[in-house]
C-alpha cells in the first residue's frame, strides 16, 4: 500500500478518534497525517516523467 494512502487513513481515523471524546490530540494528529499524505500525493504528481 502506497505511504500517502496509509496517511489518509490513518489520518482519517485519528480525527475520527478525536472527534469521539479521546482528546484534541488525535484531532491534531489526523490533520497533520492527512496534509502530509496530500502533500505526498502532490509531490509525486510533479516529478512524473511526461511519455
Amino acid at each position: 500500500m502506497a505511504l500517502w494512502l496509509v496517511l489518509i487513513i490513518a489520518g482519517l481515523v485519528s480525527l475520527i478518534l478525536g472527534l469521539v471524546g479521546l482528546g484534541q490530540f488525535f484531532i491534531w494528529v489526523g490533520v497533520i497525517a492527512m496534509v502530509v499524505g496530500v502533500v505526498l500525493v502532490l509531490v509525486n504528481r510533479g516529478n512524473r516523467k511526461v511519455g
